[in-house]
């Protein structure tokens, strides 16, 4: 490759992402990427939220460079003209005949994509999609992201939606890092089921779960995250003994937790538009892990990957978590210790191979 590859992201060092509430699964997603070598350079910019003095240790990371203008530290509207302002920064940083990636396109760097677009056009502008929701009717500005999106020189998505152009696209439901661990096989099968991460209704049919796992006093279920029914899960955990909630826990006691259960639930609601575009981070993760994926939806990105799928009414979902209680071990066991399947298919090197076909126009 004879031009800069550059890769645009959110990111901060691990010891500031929670100090900053960025997304865990967002940063974990980028430094994955970026762990294959693949990018020349790497900037990062902050969500609209993040204002005011910034830790001096995020500036000297040396696997990518914050901007982070001076009118932050003003809050308010300095904060959003900042955004703009940094747009601003990284456009005249960008080299002609560059290949840029986006991570996501939004407020943070939709500016900076038609300034490329209209100014720099020998810049090859890409977009990896992660989280995007369509809008239902009417006027949003996802609209215009779409837009954006769908004329970009390539994509690659972590959902088949048809609502993204075809053409030069590849799907990857997910990237794992290239420094590859041998994580702890099952070997024996618990009654342990943990819910994670993103906890609202539409993520999580956290009150599905709830309600049946309080009738299946055989099972442990276990439940840590955030933007959950805290009182609802308090009332539950205190009420039934079987479920347990831990809130949002440090990054190395979730993964102590995750190596200790069985079965990671993704229980999303297929109905729901936050799900139509995006593929849950805590999937790759735990198949990587080893773990046994029960998924409310089917994905066909995850062709070759055995994982359970249970319907997601009371009925039909306490009707799967009951057939998968009466499975025999070896029928279990079948849908465990994926992990070196999900690296080989999904590590940085892989998505590397991918971003040059693309960059080339050749997509296999």
């Amino acid at each position: 490759m004879n031009y800069p590859r550059i890769f645009w992201t959110c990111i901060l060092p691990e010891q500031l992402i929670g100090q900053y509430k960025l997304s865990f699964a967002g940063c974990n997603f980028s430094f994955n990427l970026i762990s294959g070598g693949g990018f020349d350079h790497v900037y990062s910019m902050m969500p609209l939220f993040v204002g005011g003095e910034m830790d001096p240790s995020a500036f000297t990371d040396n696997r990518f460079e914050l901007i982070y203008d001076n009118l932050r530290k003003r809050r308010g509207i300095w904060q959003k003209l900042a955004v703009l302002k940094e747009q601003w920064t990284i456009f005249r940083k960008i080299p002609r005949k560059a290949s840029l990636w986006f991570y996501n396109i939004n407020t943070l760097n939709a500016l900076l994509f038609i300034l490329l677009k209209l100014f720099k056009p020998s810049v090859q502008l890409n977009v990896i999609v992660l989280d995007f929701i369509p809008v239902a009717k009417g006027w949003g500005l996802n609209n215009i992201y779409i837009r954006l999106i769908n004329s970009a020189d390539g994509r690659i998505c972590l959902a088949n939606s048809t609502r993204f152009k075809k053409e030069n696209a590849a799907i990857l439901p997910g990237v794992t890092s290239i420094s590859h661990k041998r994580f702890p096989k099952i070997e024996i099968l618990q009654k342990k089921f943990l819910l994670s991460g993103y906890l609202s209704e539409e993520i999580a049919q956290l009150s599905l779960v709830l309600n049946t796992f309080s009738q299946l006093p055989e099972c442990e279920l276990y439940v840590t995250g955030s933007n959950g029914n805290e009182n609802l899960l308090k009332e539950y955990s205190k009420k039934y003994s079987n479920i347990h909630w831990y809130g949002q826990l440090p990054f190395t006691h979730y993964m102590e937790l995750l190596h200790k259960i069985t079965f990671q639930l993704s229980t999303r609601d297929p109905k729901a538009l936050e799900n139509q575009c995006n593929f849950p981070s805590k999937v790759i993760e735990a198949l990587l892990h080893n773990r046994i994926i029960i998924s409310t939806i089917h994905y066909p990105q995850l062709n070759g990957i055995r994982y359970i799928e249970v319907e997601s009414t009371n009925k039909t979902f306490m009707r799967g978590i009951r057939s998968i209680l009466e499975m025999s071990d070896d029928t279990l066991l079948s849908y465990a210790n994926q992990g070196e399947v999900i690296y080989r298919a999904f590590n940085a090197h892989q998505w590397n191979k991918i971003m040059s076909n693309i960059e080339g126009g050749i997509v296999h």
